[in-house]
């Protein structure tokens, strides 16, 4: 933690307000992509704890944001697509989840010591951005069922979820429509007018007073209901050698996709900055972060595009940024859950959408 030796006092401000801003955008993020991976809310903001301060003791990058990304959480529900069609219970998928971040930070790990960073120059990039760009339209159209307020079977292709949604577009519920579509409204023209301030705080506060005043789930309006509240438990889940065996393809595809993601935005804002990105030593501060977003009830993270401009535009300087907004989603999970209870899966979904967009 070189940083931490060197650190300057002039520097403590900016990182608390980064901190502060990034936190407010992280935890409605880490909920809906908590989601979008299968998991209940409660696991995003828990896999945005433990990997976060972890990711501080060895990763290069001052500004890298750690945590829940939309890509590797469709990863991660691939992974176990099988068990959750089967009926599979929520501990066992939590299980499962914590089992894959634990196997993609062994192998990133691994990497790491071996200094095999290197490989990562022989990647194209037409090929990640294809992968990106592809997952983003699947992501994109999982989310439709929850702005539209239908049921969908889901599947594995474009086509397939494209068809579910449109068999069900007769019985789109119609509030659930007009709260997530005015959620995706005010979200993209904060985009448009370039506003600084992150605008999903009060989209979620207007949403839950909203259903909340006008009992809007009686009418059809879903909810993410109760959350968990309290801090993630050490536990190391289950794991038996065909479950491993399952999970070890989704894993080293989390491992590569996080990698390149995490690594390509680290080095342009390390360039803009002029330090060095060490791709060896930030394959082990993923793998550090992986290993413990597995051992503290979470799934893979990643370093996110958009956090990670956000941090570095809000005045981040060091990592201790991170570990500031760690803190403050720590104080979420201790005392602001029973909050979200009346928060509409829509507006979830809406993050997720104008995300990807």
């Amino acid at each position: 933690m070189t940083w931490l030796r060197t650190y300057s006092r002039q520097d403590l401000r900016k990182d608390c307000a980064a901190g502060l801003v990034v936190a407010v955008m992280l935890v409605p993020q880490a909920m809906a992509y908590a989601m979008l991976a299968g998991l209940p809310p409660v696991a995003g903001l828990y896999a945005s704890t433990a990997p976060l301060l972890a990711y501080a003791c060895l990763g290069t990058s001052r500004q890298l944001a750690v945590g829940p990304v939309a890509i590797l959480s469709l990863l991660a529900a691939d992974a176990y697509a099988g068990q959750i069609a089967a009926g599979a219970g929520a501990a066992t998928i939590a299980g499962l989840a914590a089992t894959l971040a634990l196997l993609a930070g062994a192998m990133q790990i691994a990497l790491g010591l071996c200094r095999a960073g290197f490989l990562l120059n022989f990647v194209s990039h037409a090929v990640v951005s294809g992968f990106t760009s592809a997952g983003a339209i699947m992501i994109g159209l999982s989310q439709f069922g929850h702005l539209l307020g239908v049921k969908l079977s889901g599947g594995n292709s474009v086509l397939a979820l494209a068809l579910d949604v449109m068999r069900n577009l007769s019985d789109t519920h119609l509030p659930t429509l007009a709260i997530g579509l005015g959620a995706v409204a005010i979200q993209l023209l904060a985009r448009f007018k370039r506003w600084r301030f992150p605008v999903t705080l009060p989209i979620i506060a207007a949403a839950i007073l909203l259903v909340w005043t006008f009992n809007l789930e009686a009418y059809g309006v879903r909810a993410v209901g109760k959350v968990s509240s309290g801090l993630p438990a050490w536990r190391l889940p289950d794991m038996s050698w065909n479950g491993i065996r399952h999970l070890l393809p989704s894993a080293w595809m989390i491992v590569f996709v996080g990698t390149m993601e995490s690594i390509a935005v680290a080095k342009w804002i390390a360039t803009r900055e002029k330090y060095r990105i060490d791709a060896n030593r930030e394959m082990l501060g993923l793998g550090l972060a992986n290993v413990a977003g597995g051992l503290f009830s979470g799934y893979p993270v990643a370093g996110g595009f958009s956090r990670t401009a956000v941090n570095y535009q809000a005045g981040a300087r060091t990592p201790l940024a991170s570990v500031f907004t760690a803190a403050l989603v720590l104080l979420t999970l201790l005392f602001l859950t029973p909050l979200f209870t009346h928060l509409p899966n829509a507006v979830l979904a809406a993050i997720i959408l104008v995300a990807v967009i």
